[in-house]
Parts: structure tokens; C-alpha cells; sequence
């Protein structure tokens, strides 16, 4: 059974096993003058950009589009005009078979704290897409944590022994796998968790603690078990464009 330790980022995808591996029919994707360095510094001079709002400190390429919260809109706008900091630190992925990269941590905006999940294609040493997820403060009560307190799980950047990983497909599925167990709901399991399994969806957990579904059961699979996620009822237009 693989261990996953699950954190659910909205719009944005990220499995985090050491894995190389190119799957089959993926050649025409290869980013060959890219490699998982080259595509961590392109979101670090993305990042650069963003937190000087100065596009010019990135390679973008000259039409390259940008999506903010399911919205395609001209690169410089949303999150671009109202960004007031970006953590120093965040969660990062690479995919050199891809040419995908993406990084999860927290920005500011008018003196309050955001989530951001961002995934960059690059072909040929140029940002040719830019998808940006920003989960800001409710204007109603809903679950939301303090992005000041953000803590990303330690075992996304553990990097497995060669005779433990597994191919690349094998990790495709365990991740479809989850979304197939969250929109079933029924007490199956699709997919294999740790034990030691948890979830954080906009810095809170939900899986550990005494509030919510925490309160009636503890971790990932056992809460799946008792079907606590019902409202959601489909996971749609599922995309695995990061294998890490």
C-alpha cells in the first residue's frame, strides 16, 4: 500500500512522490531545456514578479494566458494589482515530463492574509500558462485559517529511496482514486491512505481536532468510511499535470 498524506488544494493538483518516470504517449509534453531546478526558479522569479507587481522580472512568454480563480483575464490584472506580499516560503512541485511547476503558500492583500495555489507551464524557458487559485477571507462564515500560521506537511518534500517509488501511473491513480472516494461518499475506500493521513483545506484542518467531522471521527480513510462528505457529490474535469 503507498502512505499518501493528503492535502486538498482547491483548482490545483499536486502529488508529492520522488517519481521521474515519463508515462506512456507524453513525449510531445517533455520540456527537455527545463528540468526540476530550471522550473522552481521560473516560479521563483514568477513569485519575484508578482510580489514587485513587475511582470518584466519574469520570462513570460508573449502570449501567455493567466487564470485567476477559474477566470482568464490580461496577465497584470486580478491578484496582480491588489498583492501586497508573498510568503517566503511555500509548498513546491515540479514536473520536467510536463513542463508544469506549482507552488501553494500565502500572499497579502490590503493587510489580509490569502491562499494561493499557482501552477506555470513552461515551454522552451517561458511561462506559456499561469493558473492561480486565491482563497481569500469569506464575506460569510465558513472555515478559514490564519494563512500567518500555515504549516505544509513535512513528508510532500521527503524524498523516497529508488526501490520505494512507484511508476508514474501508479501514483495518477491513487490521486484519482481520493477524488473518486470524495464524490462516492458511500463508505468506500478507491484509493490507499496512511494512517497517519491528514487533510488541510484553507489552513484548518479537518481531520484532526474537535471541530467539524474531526469531532466524529479521526483521519482521512475512517472519516471516508462513515460517508461525513456527502454535499459534495462530483469531482469534475479531473487533470494530473504535476507529478513530483
Amino acid at each position: 500500500m503507498i502512505g499518501v498524506r493528503g492535502m486538498a488544494l482547491v483548482g490545483v493538483l499536486l502529488i508529492s512522490c520522488a517519481a521521474r518516470a515519463q508515462a506512456p504517449g507524453e513525449a510531445s509534453a517533455v520540456s527537455p531545456g527545463c528540468n526540476r531546478a530550471c522550473l522552481i526558479g521560473v516560479v521563483h522569479s514568477y513569485l519575484d514578479a508578482l510580489r514587485h507587481k513587475d511582470r518584466g522580472l519574469a520570462p513570460f512568454a508573449k502570449h501567455a494566458r493567466y487564470v485567476e480563480n477559474d477566470v482568464e483575464m490580461p496577465l497584470g490584472e486580478g491578484l496582480w494589482g491588489s498583492v501586497g506580499g508573498v510568503s517566503a516560503t511555500g509548498l513546491e512541485v515540479a514536473d520536467p515530463a510536463t513542463g508544469n511547476a506549482a507552488w501553494f503558500g500565502t500572499v497579502e492583500e490590503h493587510g489580509q492574509g490569502a491562499f494561493l495555489a499557482l501552477r506555470l507551464k513552461v515551454a522552451e524557458g517561458q511561462i506559456t500558462e499561469a493558473e492561480a487559485v486565491v482563497q481569500r477571507s469569506p464575506v460569510h462564515p465558513a472555515p478559514f485559517g490564519d494563512p500567518a500560521k500555515l504549516q505544509h506537511d513535512p513528508a510532500f518534500q521527503e524524498v523516497l529511496p529508488a526501490e520505494q517509488r512507484r511508476e508514474r501511473e501508479r501514483l495518477v491513480a491513487v490521486a484519482n482514486g481520493y477524488f473518486s472516494t470524495v464524490e462516492q461518499n458511500d463508505g468506500q475506500i478507491f484509493t490507499a491512505f496512511d494512517p497517519d493521513c491528514q487533510r488541510t483545506e484553507n489552513g484548518i484542518s479537518t481531520t484532526s481536532g474537535a471541530q467539524g467531522a474531526a469531532a466524529i471521527a479521526q483521519g482521512c480513510e475512517s472519516q471516508f468510511r462513515l460517508g461525513l462528505y456527502r454535499i459534495n457529490k462530483r469531482v469534475r474535469e479531473r487533470r494530473f499535470p504535476i507529478v513530483d
